[in-house]
């Protein structure tokens, strides 16, 4: 009797000593730690986060887009005035330009810069000065003159002639101001230039600066 009782005990140990208890679960991994992010300004850090642009400078963006592709317009409208006319007697160069410009706003400290119109420049023969073509253009860069003035509240006219054409007294070099309609100064300012050549006035048509703040 002894004897099974020692056996069955045997028996009760070696089955303990074959269970082997199951191995702990590994501790999850801990979460990667997430990068705060700034906002991008002065000496930013990398990966910084650009800020939102606020609406006001959204909306200030299509304006002044607006108005550069209505000057370009309207070049071409002086351009296409004179086009039918003998090769001497047409535009002989023109272009618009345009500047960059930075702009802020109350609603955020962020800026935002902006190509914005600059200048529109033609040429105009003299060979044409009494064609009905080349009142056309002129009516077509009065017009750009205008849009310039009443969206900022002035505008310049240049008018430069070859010193040849000056001594024959082909032009004056007074100059003045009138305003729009609206109220708005446009200028026009007559000069001399040995860079223009004869036979051709140099038009610039040019806009105040945008406000830099809006609001």
């Amino acid at each position: 009797m002894k004897l099974l009782m020692k056996m069955s005990a045997l028996v009760s140990v070696l089955a303990l000593a074959g269970c082997v208890a199951p191995p702990p679960e590994p501790a999850p991994a801990p979460a990667p730690a997430v990068p705060v992010q700034v906002e991008c300004g002065v000496a930013s850090p990398p990966g910084c986060r650009e800020p939102a642009v606020p609406p006001a400078l959204v909306t200030w963006e299509q304006k002044i887009k607006g108005e550069i592709d209505q000057a370009e317009a309207l070049r071409v409208r002086a351009v296409e005035a004179m086009s039918a006319l003998p090769v001497k007697q047409r535009i002989s160069g023109s272009k618009t330009t345009t500047t960059e410009q930075v702009f802020s706003s109350s609603q955020s400290p962020a800026t935002r810069g902006m190509p914005v119109l600059d200048a529109v420049s033609l040429d105009l023969p003299w060979a044409a000065k009494s064609r009905q073509e080349h009142k056309d253009a002129m009516v077509a860069i009065k017009d750009i003159a205008t849009m310039m003035a009443d969206n900022r509240g002035g505008a310049t006219i240049f008018v430069t002639v070859s010193p040849r054409d000056l001594r024959a007294k082909k032009v004056n070099t007074n100059s003045g101001t009138a305003p729009t309609e609206a109220g708005n100064p446009v200028e026009v300012k007559k000069s001399a230039d040995k860079n223009v050549p004869p036979g051709i006035e140099h038009f610039v048509i040019q806009a105040k600066p945008w406000p830099s703040r809006i609001d």
